[in-house]
């Protein structure tokens, strides 16, 4: 899966220069969203014979380099409500967004679902409104600073692992509480008056307060591990699922093994299958398929469509193989027509034939019929993957692999301003500001203030940040990481052996489920 880098770089059709997910120089024909959903090219115009000599994903590497791709995994009227966004429909004035699906007035963000509205900066994110700096959220309404597994909460601040409370700050493991400070009880007029005291508009108080929740939360036992509304599941934030094992992030689930990211009701009978849902079963070893789709195998952006394998960026189609921007289309393999019984003679010919002709990569493993693409055949470079995030390689070694690697400068503008010579206070900035070009404290990026971001922070009383977006969406993205990757522990109650993302270092106690539950209702 592509990270979160965007390019400038001419479209390829039209020649216009537009935001990309794929760099200068990479060897693709790109178009821009409004030319590869138009009527401007044909996909059949690439068809190509099946040559026996030659091994299956040789061809197909081939083919995929030839037929043009989405510079943005977008759709035509995403591209023009939301045009600075990627893997992204059904939103409306939305930026920088990435891997999301109904959104409306949304900024820097990842895994943004289920209808949220007017959010910013804020990652995993469902049904949620008026939320800053947040991330695992879950029907909540006006949270803010809070950095973990917050469910149908209302104006609150800094809170972990709580779930059904209204004006709480600070706090962990709250269920059904209000006016809790820093884990203390508090009458409403006693939380009044020490909130009036809390002004968040400025960024010294801001960094202290949530600097001060930190230590409250690694004082909480935390909850070990997530899964709410399920039924025979493994794995973790697993919700209304059943008989899923193994599963990461994942919702409305079913019978299936080795599934992440599927935000979108419902998902039956799949296997090895990241990203997206929505009225999908029977997939296999696939990325980004989903809207309706079945029986679809080893592909990539796939959607409405059925018995489709080894195939990329397919809509609304039946009985492909090894094709790529086909749209309502029946029996093709590269992108060439075949009557129904000449494709299935065909395809069980290639079958055979990945089978006695193996694709061999750098390190000598071999790929045939039933294997995901080769790693080699990835069109983004390692360093700009979510498997560079999870398995962390040097240049050296992905190389090695014979992986794509790229030396990209992180900055393409010169900066006007120095973030530390931001004014504190949210009161104090003028409109001007959205003419500077900011500095990056942790980055050579430099960034800009939108008028929207400004608006939401002015409206909600919140600090200029001090980061540019992509190191904000990156710190979420890294937590979120760490959260998916569970290790063997002890419970420090009973001494049941369970799974939690919780190391020693992380946290010095940590409970079952059970004795969790038991001990904090």
């Amino acid at each position: 899966m592509k990270g979160f880098r965007l390019y400038k770089r001419k479209c390829d059709l039209c020649g216009e220069e537009r935001i990309s997910m794929y760099r200068p120089g990479a060897p693709y024909t790109i178009y821009c969203a409004e030319c590869w959903w138009s009527d401007r090219w044909n996909p059949e115009d690439y068809a190509r014979d099946y040559d026996f000599s030659q091994p299956f994903f040789e061809q197909l590497n081939e083919h995929l380099h030839k037929v043009p791709v989405r510079g943005l995994a977008v759709t035509k009227i995403v591209s023009e409500l939301s045009p600075y966004t990627n893997h992204v429909d059904h939103s409306k004035n939305c930026y920088l967004i990435f891997y999301s699906d109904y959104n409306e007035d949304a900024q820097y963000g990842f895994y943004l679902a289920d209808n949220n509205k007017s959010i910013l900066d804020c990652s995993i994110m469902f049904g949620s409104a008026q939320c800053y700096d947040t991330m695992n959220s879950w029907r909540n309404n006006r949270v803010h600073g809070s950095r973990g597994n917050v469910h149908t909460s209302i104006d609150c601040f800094f809170i972990k692992d709580s779930r059904g409370n209204q004006h709480c700050f600070g706090s962990a493991n709250l269920y059904n509480k209000k006016y809790v400070m820093f884990n203390e009880q508090l009458t409403k007029e006693e939380y009044e008056r020490r909130m009036q005291d809390i002004d968040l508009g400025s960024y010294k108080m801001y960094v202290k307060m949530k600097a001060k929740a930190e230590e409250t939360w690694e004082k909480s036992i935390p909850y070990p591990y997530y899964q709410d509304f399920v039924k025979n599941c493994t794995g973790n934030y697993v919700f209304f699922s059943k008989s899923c094992k193994e599963c990461y992030e994942c919702g409305y689930c079913e019978d299936s093994k080795y599934l992440m990211l599927i935000k979108n009701p419902s998902t039956k009978d799949s296997y090895d299958y990241t990203d997206w849902g929505e009225n999908a079963e029977k997939i296999y070893e696939g990325i980004t398929v989903g809207n309706n789709v079945s029986n679809v195998k080893f592909s990539q952006d796939v959607h409405n469509s059925h018995n489709i394998e080894y195939s990329k960026s397919c809509m609304s189609d039946s009985f492909l193989f090894g094709c790529s921007g086909l749209r309502n289309k029946d029996y093709y393999i590269f992108n060439k027509k075949y009557g129904k019984e000449d494709f299935h003679k065909m395809r069980e010919k290639i079958i055979a034939h990945m089978k006695e002709m193996p694709y061999k990569d750098a390190a000598g493993c071999k790929y045939e019929y039933g294997e995901f693409f080769p790693m080699q055949l990835s069109p983004h470079d390692y360093n700009d993957t979510f498997a560079h995030m999870f398995y962390p390689l040097e240049k050296a070694e992905a190389l090695k692999k014979g992986l794509a690697w790229a030396e990209i400068p992180l900055s393409e503008h010169a900066t006007t301003k120095n973030a530390a010579d931001l004014p504190d206070h949210i009161r104090d900035v003028e409109d001007d500001i959205l003419k500077e070009t900011i500095k990056c404290t942790t980055c050579p990026r430099g960034y800009r203030v939108t008028p929207q971001e400004l608006q939401f922070l002015r409206h909600h009383n919140f600090p200029l940040p001090r980061r540019c977006p992509f190191c904000r969406i990156e710190e979420k993205v890294k937590r979120w990481v760490w959260q998916l990757t569970l290790i063997e522990r002890n419970c420090d109650k009973c001494g049941k052996l369970f799974r939690t993302n919780y190391k020693k270092e992380d946290a010095t106690i940590v409970y079952c489920r059970e004795c969790y539950l038991k001990e904090i209702f």
